[in-house]
């Protein structure tokens, strides 16, 4: 068996007036604080850091669970991930 191996994880959503609020968890523990996606345009959040994660080889669950919404968005409680970029850590 290969050791775990620590790898960066980031990932980019697309916020729009009908997009909710998420959380992101990795093995079902959560990836930092909900976030937002609601904006009154459709725009990038920008790169978000995930941390850096001992992975050891095999498959791995990233979850996005819907929280909610912002009060000023549309409810249709949608969300759309624009990447996840996995590399090795340094």
């Amino acid at each position: 068996m290969r050791p775990a191996v620590r790898h960066h994880l980031s990932t980019q959503f697309t916020k729009a007036v009908d997009y909710g609020i998420v959380q992101l968890a990795l093995e079902g523990q959560k990836l930092g604080p909900p976030i937002d996606l609601f904006n009154n345009g459709v725009i990038g959040t920008g790169e978000l850091d995930l941390g850096t994660h001992e992975l050891a080889a095999g498959e791995h669950r990233l979850s996005v669970e819907i929280l909610g919404a912002n009060e000023q968005a549309v409810r249709s409680y949608m969300f759309g991930l624009d990447y996840v970029k996995l590399l090795p850590a340094n």
